[in-house]
C-alpha cells in the first residue's frame, strides 16, 4: 500500500501545483486501495470509505503557527472522513529524522513513537534541539491509522500495520523546522465565509439538523455553484534559494483548496489561487451536482469538507452541511 503524503514545498507556485496535484492523486489511490476497490476507481473528492484528507501542525502557544523551531513543542492533527458515522479507529506513528530526499520512512531509529486512538487523531511532540536535528529542515511524521483494529509499529523501524492485516490507511506529513532567520510559515484560514449559488452557507452547530436548518437542494438538479473565500494573508511572502545555483529568491504562497463530498459530483477535487493572483481576496469556486433521487431513500444530510493548503505546507479546514430533498 502506497503511503497518504501531505508534502510541504518551498518553490515557486507552478512546482506547487505540479506537486499539490500529485499529491491529491496519491490520496486517492490510497483511499481506493484501503477501501478494496478493483480497477474502476470512484472521484477521490467523493468519501464512501474512512479516509484521511489533511494534517495541520500547531506550535503550542503559537497555534497558527506551522514551522516549529527546534526545542518547541507542536501538535499535529489529522482530518478523518467517512461515508457515514465516523467507525473507531486506533493509531500509531513515529517521529523521525528523514531519509533520502522525498522518502518516507525513517533515517535510523524513531526519535518517538506515539499511539492512541483519539478520533480524530491528535498528536502532541517535542521537536528536538539544534544540536541534535542538525542542518535537517524538516521532520517526519509516520504512521498508520487502522480501523476497527489496533495499530503496530515496528520500533526500530517506525514501519506501520495494523494487527491480523486489518484495514487502515498509511499517512505521512513533513513537519518543516524553522531555523534561525528563516520566515515562520502560518496555517490559512479555511473559513473566510462559503457560498452555495451565491447564498451564505453557514456552518451549524454541532447535532443541528441540516435537514431543518441548511440548505436545501432537490435531487437530480446540477451545477451549484459553491465559492470558498480567502483573504490575502492566506497567501504569506517568504524568501527561499531558489534556481541553479540557488539564489535568495521572494516568492508568495498559492493555494490549494480540496473539495470533498460524500454524495453527488464535484466537478473537480481541487482549485487553486496562485500566489500572485491579482485580487487580495479571490474565491475558489467548484460546481456540485446533487445526487440522483433514485440513489436516496429519502430527505438526505450530505457534508462536504473543504481543505485548505498553502504551498509551504500550511494548512487548515472547515465543514458544511446541506440538504438534498427527493
Amino acid at each position: 500500500m502506497h503511503p497518504i503524503t501531505v508534502s510541504r514545498a518551498a518553490s515557486s507556485n507552478r512546482l506547487h501545483r505540479d506537486r499539490t496535484t500529485s499529491t491529491a492523486a496519491l490520496l486517492f489511490l490510497v483511499a481506493a486501495v484501503a477501501a478494496g476497490c478493483g480497477p474502476s476507481f470512484d472521484p477521490p473528492s467523493l468519501i464512501e470509505s474512512t479516509r484521511v484528507v489533511g494534517a495541520r501542525v500547531e506550535v503550542v502557544g503559537d497555534a497558527n503557527r506551522a514551522s516549529p523551531a527546534p526545542g518547541e513543542a507542536a501538535t499535529v492533527t489529522w482530518l478523518m472522513a467517512a461515508a457515514g458515522p465516523m467507525p473507531a479507529i486506533g493509531w500509531a506513528f513515529a517521529l523521525c529524522a528523514p531519509g533520502a530526499p522525498g522518502a518516507l520512512s525513517c533515517d535510523g531509529a524513531p526519535i518517538a513513537i506515539y499511539q492512541g486512538s483519539e478520533n480524530p487523531p491528535r498528536i502532541a511532540l517535542s521537536v528536538p534541539d539544534a544540536a541534535a536535528i542538525g542542518d535537517a529542515k524538516s521532520l517526519i511524521l509516520y504512521g498508520r491509522i487502522c480501523v476497527g483494529s489496533a495499530p503496530d509499529l515496528d520500533p526500530s523501524t517506525g514501519a506501520p500495520a495494523c494487527a491480523d492485516g486489518g484495514p487502515g490507511t498509511t499517512a505521512a506529513v513533513a513537519i518543516a523546522v524553522q531555523a534561525t532567520g528563516d520566515d515562520p510559515n502560518h496555517n490559512p484560514v479555511a473559513d473566510r465565509g462559503i457560498t452555495i449559488d451565491g447564498q451564505p452557507w453557514a456552518a451549524l452547530p454541532a447535532g443541528v439538523d441540516a435537514c431543518a436548518f441548511g440548505p436545501r437542494f432537490s435531487a437530480g438538479t446540477d451545477d451549484h455553484v459553491i465559492a470558498v473565500a480567502t483573504a490575502a494573508g492566506d497567501r504569506e511572502s517568504y524568501t527561499t534559494l531558489f534556481g541553479d545555483p540557488p539564489v535568495p529568491t521572494a516568492l508568495r504562497e498559492g493555494l490549494q483548496i480540496s473539495h470533498f463530498t460524500t454524495a453527488g459530483k464535484l466537478k473537480s477535487p481541487y482549485s487553486f489561487i496562485e500566489g500572485d493572483a491579482g485580487d487580495d481576496a479571490p474565491a475558489a469556486q467548484v460546481k456540485w451536482s446533487a445526487p440522483r433521487a433514485a440513489d436516496l431513500s429519502g430527505a438526505t444530510v450530505v457534508p462536504f469538507r473543504f481543505v485548505v493548503r498553502d504551498s509551504r505546507g500550511g494548512v487548515d479546514w472547515t465543514v458544511r452541511e446541506l440538504c438534498v430533498t427527493l
